[in-house]
């Protein structure tokens, strides 16, 4: 029935098609189906129609009508980024305004980073201002990750705040680790200071693994975020030398994470070089990390085997 509406829409989208259109995708249980017909309804509608068919949807509700309404918004964005946000700015408050800002945001910001925030910064304070920032902001880190930061400063204390700067750090941190390692070093929370550096030097640590491993001992205070930076650092290290990672790994005092930086490098190492895994094991004194590694080290063959046999 959908595929019926869909070719006999006429080159130009009209509401009462886009209506029974939506109508049948929310009848539709297959969500493969249900997207594929969301996105040729879409298409349907022709740019010169979109600012109707757009209106028409506003009232509308269901995930059909709100996932159309997006994918409409977006490519408007696109096209027209000061023109969408426009339209945007004058639907009354609510889930079509929060969702539509958002697509507006995230187009803008792939188009003309610095129109976007412009724009964003500029809307009127509320939680729609807010997700707007968000989106703007985790697009400009992949690019900017400088005018990442600065627009999360807007941003209210919460764990979504604290989620982008970690996000826009590690992405500054892979290009110019010195430089983002002094800026996180100057954040006054403390919870979120240990928590940036952590993510400052996990970043780093593919170019540098053992200058990663030293900084975290010397900035990183003894507790959660050293610990959960030690793992990663030593997942990063054992890919280009399992050897030099785990003789650091080694150093830890015995503890929950160690034990887990040693599993997960010891089944890395024996996927990658078996024997050399089993050359470092055999070295180690009796005790704790010889018998984690051990069985690390027998679960990751039995693994390696059952993938062999079904190959």
């Amino acid at each position: 029935m959908v595929g019926l509406l869909l070719s006999a829409a006429p080159p130009r989208g009209s509401g009462i098609t886009i209506a029974a259109a939506l109508a049948a995708i929310e009848a539709d249980s297959d969500p493969d189906s249900r997207s594929e017909t969301i996105e040729r309804t879409a298409e349907a509608v022709a740019d010169a129609d979109l600012r109707a068919v757009l209106q028409s949807l506003v009232p509308l509700e269901g995930t059909a009508a709100s996932e159309l309404r997006e994918l409409l918004v977006s490519r408007w964005a696109e096209n027209d980024a000061p023109a969408a946000a426009a339209w945007v700015a004058q639907l009354p408050e609510g889930a079509a305004h929060h969702d539509a800002l958002q697509q507006v945001a995230i187009a803008w910001a792939n188009t003309d980073l610095p129109g976007a925030v412009s724009w964003v910064r500029a809307l009127p304070e509320g939680e729609s201002k807010q997700a707007a920032l968000l989106s703007t902001a985790y697009e400009a880190a992949r690019t900017e990750p400088l005018t990442a930061v600065e627009l999360a400063r807007a941003l209210p204390a919460a764990r979504e705040r604290d989620e982008l700067v970690v996000h826009a750090l590690s992405q500054w941190a892979a290009a110019d680790f010195a430089a983002a390692a002094d800026w996180a070093a100057q954040v006054a929370e403390p919870d979120l200071r240990q928590q940036l550096l952590a993510a400052v030097a996990v970043a780093s640590a593919e170019q540098d693994a053992s200058t990663a491993a030293t900084f975290i001992a010397r900035t990183l205070k003894a507790g959660a975020a050293q610990d959960g930076a030690a793992v990663a650092i030593a997942n990063r290290w054992a890919q280009h030398s399992p050897r030099d990672a785990a003789q650091w790994v080694a150093q830890f005092p015995d503890s929950p994470s160690r034990n887990t930086a040693e599993r997960d490098l010891v089944a890395l190492w024996t996927t990658q070089d078996a024997p050399g895994a089993a050359n470092w094991l055999n070295e180690l004194p009796t005790g704790t990390l010889r018998n984690v590694g051990m069985i690390a080290y027998a679960q990751a063959l039995t693994q390696q085997g059952q993938t062999q046999l079904r190959e």
